[in-house]
């Protein structure tokens, strides 16, 4: 699989655009730099790592989600023979009485 590199400009409009991710980044970042002396060892500093790359993960995947329903969700609208259904007006046929 192919994988694209997107310039600094872009890749900050995108993290702006996804704030959750954003968050993950950041903090990733922040541990390898290790500026604040909190992970001195390197098992603390790889469990630190695995559990932001997790979190990193879900947080892609919900947003990948999201955008894959929104854009499902327009090209339903844009087909001329569909339209929403709205919420059933009626509580059904009634039985007759026997």
């Amino acid at each position: 699989m192919a994988v694209g590199e997107l310039s600094d400009e872009a890749l900050m409009a995108a993290l702006r655009a996804h704030p959750e991710l954003r968050k993950r980044v950041s903090s990733i970042v922040l541990a390898v730099e290790g500026d604040d002396g909190e992970l001195k060892e390197a098992d603390a500093a790889e469990e630190r790592m695995v559990e932001e790359t997790r979190c990193l993960g879900r947080e892609a995947m919900r947003s990948w989600a999201e955008r894959r329903v929104e854009a499902t969700e327009r090209e339903i609208r844009q087909r001329p023979q569909m339209h929403r259904q709205g919420e059933k007006n009626s509580a059904g046929i009634r039985n007759s009485a026997k």
